[in-house]
């Protein structure tokens, strides 16, 4: 199980906490509220030492004294619990405010991430970041951040009524907070570092456990159980082992702070019964200054053990935040109410001039290998364009770059005479719509998610693609009709079923350009010439490009293109093609659509035109 690339490189210090600044300025309210709130309460509980002090020094004479003093004591505690509770109140609800903002921020993000974001980062490790990492920020900002600043607050108010009360006995203490600090830093450096180890073999076991589960079926045909199985139990050592290390030094840091702590609060007393033995103070003076100094060790030891936290909160942070880091797929992301005139496009006519002007393409995963080599042509409104080729020839490439999931490394792609580049990606895609080979079904129901591809559509419309891609001929047969849900990605869908959904999509659309990546491959002979009478009637008056390895299925386009190795290398319609394209010709004779010996040569695209 490999561990996935860092986005960037976690950061040294929870420093990073600032990145979510930008979250937090909008409730600026709220948090000066919780401030207040935190200084209230921590004052209060520092006022509780004096009453001690005064009680041990002075004494009460009668009950009268006494009752003013429980009542006074009363007040105090009542005024404390409810500065206490309105703070932790502000304190989860901003935690949980700005953590849900950003979980939304981090997937509204993600969903525009180009193909190429997604070619070398796993759905896994994602998906991970915004469940495990999104938990334990939501944990940070809710407790461990708070506690970090009560416990602050409560330090540095406990160190100035030392001051204040018995400035020499804060010698020791003095002493002590540099040692403290420097074991709290070392700890959390420490915590830190285990944590991402932590984090990173979760995120390899969420995504070994995604790519298991989504292939489940092939993995048992294979019988690959026992592989899978020992790759994540791999990822739970792993984990397990980042675990215990984690554990051991918080074990550690705590016991050495404890010990620490406690010798120096031993030291202080010594000091300070020997002022008193010597009637240099008072009793009631050493109970406030130790009083106070338990409230400052206590503070210390919760941030000793709250700064690897605080490293691991900020690592969580980096992780997710990394994610926002990501370039979109349109950097200048465009609303749908953009007016339609900035586009360039007039996108009120049925159809759509293409043209593909010296194109080259590698993918980032394989920057060295073309995947399409000086692809030139011209597509008229209206024309139907096959695409045909050997598997890996660059036919859903060209595809991909017509959608702008990638962009051309060299040459333009046309539409109305526009660079598709300078177009809002959101209105370009608009106008078009795609079968695959293999389409995605999402978990819903038939109508649902037919209907993803034109939300705003009537009954009517919907039911019409429904007719037009006989998805009624089999969702009739089921008891709830289009509204049966499908299962997850239509696992209880057959393959032909799944993609007379997407040709419904498609339909309901209503695109002025239409792409078929072998729309019809998992149909069965009838029922593939059923959708191909359908087809027929959606491609009228529309741009079409259909990718296809049977040529019955396109030998009536207006011209096909044969593809070789990412190079158009012939353009012609079926019968010109037979007599003067090799490639082609050799794909006619296995399908059985010629008997006639051919040459071995193919005209190149000049030739041809």
């Amino acid at each position: 199980m490999s561990t996935q690339k860092c986005l960037r490189q976690p950061s040294k210090n929870v420093a990073s906490l600032w990145q979510l600044n930008p979250f937090l300025q909008k409730y600026t309210i709220a948090l000066l509220s919780f401030t207040a709130t935190l200084i209230l309460s921590a004052a209060s509980a520092l006022a509780f030492p004096q009453g001690a002090r005064w009680l041990l020094d002075n004494g009460f004479h009668s009950r009268q004294d006494l009752l003013e003093i429980s009542a006074g004591l009363l007040a105090l505690g009542i005024f404390t619990v409810i500065m206490q509770a309105i703070r932790n109140t502000l304190e989860n609800w901003i935690g949980q405010s700005v953590v849900a903002d950003l979980r939304s921020a981090v997937f509204a993000h993600v969903l525009r991430l180009p193909a190429s974001f997604y070619e070398t980062f796993r759905t896994g490790e994602v998906i991970s970041r915004l469940s495990s990492d999104v938990t334990q920020l939501r944990y940070g900002l809710v407790s461990v951040l708070g506690h970090a600043l009560q416990s602050s607050v409560t330090l540095v108010g406990a160190l100035v009524m030392m001051a204040v009360t018995i400035p020499k006995l804060m010698i020791p203490g003095l002493v002590a907070l540099p040692i403290l600090v420097l074991i709290s830093r070392h700890s959390g450096r420490l915590q830190r570092n285990y944590s991402r180890q932590e984090h990173d073999s979760l995120a390899d076991i969420a995504a070994h456990t995604e790519e298991s589960l989504n292939g489940i079926r092939s993995l048992q045909a294979m019988t690959l159980e026992p592989h899978a199985e020992t790759q994540y139990n791999n990822g739970i050592s792993a984990m397990m082992g980042s675990a215990w290390s984690l554990l051991v030094v918080q074990s550690w840091t705590t016991v050495l702070s404890g010990t620490l702590i406690f010798a120096t609060l031993a030291v202080m007393l010594y000091g300070g019964g020997v002022e008193v033995l010597g009637h240099q103070i008072r009793m009631g003076m050493l109970a406030a200054f130790l009083l106070y100094a338990q409230m400052g060790a206590q503070s210390l030891a919760s941030l000793g053990g709250l700064w690897g936290s605080l490293s691991r909160l900020a690592g969580a942070t980096e992780r997710l935040l990394a994610l926002l880091d990501e370039v979109p797929e349109d950097p200048y992301h465009v609303a749908a109410t953009v007016l339609i005139e900035k586009t360039l496009v007039d996108i009120t006519q049925p159809a759509a001039t293409l043209q593909f002007m010296d194109v080259d393409f590698s993918y980032t995963a394989r920057p060295g290998i073309p995947a399409l080599e000086r692809i030139s042509l011209c597509i008229s409104p209206g024309e139907t364009i096959a695409l045909v080729g050997a598997s890996g020839s660059g036919k859903s490439t060209l595809f991909a770059l017509l959608l702008r999931h990638y962009h051309p490394t060299h040459g333009k792609i046309l539409l109305d005479g526009k660079d598709t580049s300078a177009m809002p990606l959101r209105i370009l895609r608009q106008q078009m719509a795609i079968v695959p080979q293999h389409p995605v079904i999402f978990s819903m129901s038939i109508a649902d998610n037919i209907r993803m591809a034109y939300p705003a559509a009537s009954d009517d419309e919907l039911y019409s693609a429904v007719r037009s891609a006989r998805v009624d001929e089999f969702a009739d047969r089921l008891a709830e009709g289009l509204h049966t849900h499908v299962g997850e990605k239509g696992i209880t869908l057959s393959g032909g079923q799944r993609q007379r959904i997407a040709i419904a999509r498609a339909m309901l659309r209503n695109p002025r350009i239409l792409i078929l990546d072998e729309a019809t491959s998992a149909l069965d002979a009838e029922n593939e010439r059923i959708i191909q009478e359908s087809l027929t009637r959606l491609t009228t008056n529309r741009t079409t490009l259909i990718a296809a390895h049977r040529l019955s299925t396109v030998m009536h386009a207006s011209r096909i293109a044969v593809l070789d190795k990412g190079r158009l290398i012939a353009l012609g319609n079926h019968a010109y093609l037979l007599g003067s394209c090799a490639i082609y010709r050799r794909f006619a004779q296995l399908q059985h659509l010629t008997h006639e010996p051919y040459e071995d040569h193919c005209v190149r695209l000049a030739e041809v035109q």
